[in-house]
């Protein structure tokens, strides 16, 4: 895996902070990076290309993906990826359980020419690898382009495509919106800030994010949003484990005016309100 070394990485959250269910690192990568050679897993790997544009191999088959576009690697499956572009790209990883953004705190230490942080020198999840670098291996054909998922509410994985690990859903705020009350639930939300700028209470702290920030609620943690501002917000949702994607299935059904799909008619875990929406405290 030594190809990552041509690019920092900052890791955003580590399995220390989410009981070992999740880990984000968000990655710069330069022009005509070849990317790590083909190779496989047990954690699951979520994709989320945040500017230029990224191909991936999946299996045995070529993606292209621009920003806003969503890949997924289950574990286990062949995967690999590459910026063939001119430009910088710029991507949101997100593992599966935690573990392998040890291997970036140690990357990322590495060059800063620091010491990595503790949890760094402990080992990282087993990597197989299987093949070459896309650039290295057999013509695949041409990449298919990786759509974009229409509406404000857009359900990127669900639960049947992870078991049950994680679901990913970009959804769009209103300036203005209030957001939910003050809630708490058993799953954990990574809250990554894409665009525009979100205040977000944590138990007792009330903090603002912007884009490229991520606010965590652990779960069990009290937390709310809201969208205060003049301008619309959007946020890279991330629920560990899966479940409550259906509830954001059932109103991007709505939306559109058409019959939610058949799994989004499934129990979504129980969320709990304990008090107001942000800016309506007593």
């Amino acid at each position: 895996m030594s190809r990552h070394k041509s690019f920092v990485p900052a890791v955003l959250l580590r399995g220390g902070d989410s009981a070992g269910a999740v880990s984000m690192i968000e990655n710069r990568v330069p022009p005509r990076w070849e990317g790590p050679p083909l190779h496989h897993h047990d954690f699951d790997e979520a994709f989320y290309v945040l500017a230029g544009e990224l191909t991936f191999q999946l299996g045995d088959r070529l993606f292209s993906a621009e920003a806003g576009r969503f890949a997924f690697a289950r574990g286990g499956v062949h995967h690999t990826l590459a910026n063939r572009g001119d430009e910088e790209a710029r991507y949101l990883l997100v593992c599966t359980p935690a573990g392998f953004e040890r291997y970036f705190d140690r990357v990322a230490a590495e060059a800063a020419g620091v010491d990595p942080p503790p949890s760094a020198l402990e080992p990282t999840p087993e990597v197989t690898r299987v093949g070459p670098a896309i650039g290295d291996s057999d013509d695949l054909g041409p990449p298919t382009p990786l759509a974009a998922v229409p509406g404000r509410v857009r359900v990127l994985l669900r639960s049947d495509d992870s078991a049950g690990r994680i679901a990913v859903m970009d959804n769009s705020i209103p300036a203005g919106a209030k957001g939910p009350p003050l809630h708490h639930h058993d799953f954990d939300e990574a809250f990554y800030v894409l665009a525009g700028e979100l205040t977000f209470r944590l138990g007792d702290a009330l903090v603002t994010r912007k884009a490229g920030e991520l606010a965590f609620a652990p779960g069990g943690v009290h937390h709310a949003f809201s969208n205060p501002g003049e301008s619309e917000a959007r946020t890279l949702l991330i629920c560990t484990p899966a479940g409550f994607e259906r509830y954001f299935q059932r109103i991007a059904a709505r939306h559109a005016g058409v019959e939610p799909p058949p799994e989004a008619l499934e129990p979504w875990p129980e969320v709990t309100t304990v008090g107001p929406r942000i800016g309506e405290e007593g």
